[in-house]
Order: structure tokens, then C-alpha cells, then sequence
């Protein structure tokens, strides 16, 4: 009998299996708690980032001062001095100073030229923001729609800079200015 005339040999017995159910379980509980002990540091640390409430104070006067720009470019004739009254609790500083001194006129001037002016806010962001000092420059695109009485409405949009300072009750405008277009 030749070697290629060799009768098969038995084969041999199965391996032991490496991956038993048990310890399957015993990894995947290891995986859960390592995964589960990064993501809780990661959370500690996250709960004492500054920039996370950096983020919050932005997002507050990113809102107050869409608010601000829409109660500034908003005005009815009929109802000036709830208006005005508007302006004044929108405003501080030397913003607000500018309307108490030039309300009476401002009445003069709304009630005269008979307009409804409504602001809508197109787009805005947070350009400085100091949180120490309580100061923020915020560049807001607003949509004024001018109704004359009697008049078809007349839509303009303005780009504005509010400089916004945090009071008692909010970030309110102190101060505000057009922002130009650069010349061609």
C-alpha cells in the first residue's frame, strides 16, 4: 500500500470554541462600561466649559436684540405713544436718553407723516460679545414694511448695528446705526 493508498484519517476532534455565550456577555458588559465611562467624563467635563455658557449669553442677546431691531423699526400712527413707550423699555443708555429727549417731536413726526411702519427681522448674528463687561455688537438685516394711509405698502431693508448692554431686565440696545453699504 502506497501513501497515496492510505486509508483517510479520522478527522481531528472539534476545537473548543473561543466565543462562549458567557463570554460574549463578559465583553459586551466591558465595551457598555468603558463606553459608558468616556461619555460620562466627557459630560463632567462638558458641564464646566465656559463655552457653553458663552454659547447661552449669545444666543440670549441674539434674541433680545432681533426683538430690539423689530420694536425700533415698528410703529403705528394711531398708537404713538405705545410705540414710543416700546422704545423706551427696549432701550438704555445713552439710546435711550436720545428718546426721552426727542419723544415729543418723535410724536409729532409719526402723527404727521401717518405710516405703519412693521419690522421683521431677515437675519442677524452676534459679530462681539464681552460678557464680563455685559457689552454685545449685533448686525441685524430687518424688512420694514411702510404703509402710508391710504397708500400700497413700500418694503425696505435695512442693515443695522445695535450695540446691546445687559441690564437688570435683559440686553437692551444702547446704541444704533445704519450699516453701509461699501461704495462700488
Amino acid at each position: 500500500m502506497t501513501v497515496l493508498d492510505a486509508p483517510p484519517a479520522t478527522p481531528p476532534p472539534p476545537a473548543p470554541r473561543l466565543v462562549t455565550p458567557a463570554r460574549a456577555l463578559a465583553l459586551l458588559v466591558a465595551v457598555a462600561a468603558l463606553a459608558a465611562a468616556f461619555f460620562g467624563v466627557r459630560w463632567a467635563l462638558a458641564l464646566g466649559d465656559d463655552g457653553l455658557e458663552l454659547a447661552r449669553e449669545r444666543d440670549v442677546v441674539l434674541i433680545d436684540a432681533q426683538q430690539a431691531a423689530i420694536n425700533l423699526n415698528s410703529l403705528d400712527f394711531t398708537h404713538v405713544d405705545a410705540g414710543l413707550d416700546l422704545w423706551e423699555q427696549t432701550s438704555t443708555g445713552p439710546l435711550l436718553d436720545e428718546f426721552r429727549a426727542n419723544r415729543a417731536e418723535y410724536n409729532k413726526v409719526v402723527t404727521d407723516s401717518k405710516r405703519v411702519t412693521t419690522a421683521t427681522v431677515a437675519d442677524a448674528a452676534v459679530a462681539e460679545l464681552d460678557v464680563r463687561a455685559g457689552t454685545a455688537r449685533v448686525l441685524v438685516g430687518v424688512d420694514v414694511k411702510v404703509v402710508p394711509q391710504g397708500q400700497d405698502p413700500v418694503v425696505t431693508r435695512q442693515r443695522l448695528q445695535l450695540e446691546m448692554t445687559r441690564t437688570d431686565a435683559g440686553w437692551k440696545a444702547s446704541r444704533l446705526a445704519p450699516v453701509r453699504a461699501p461704495a462700488s
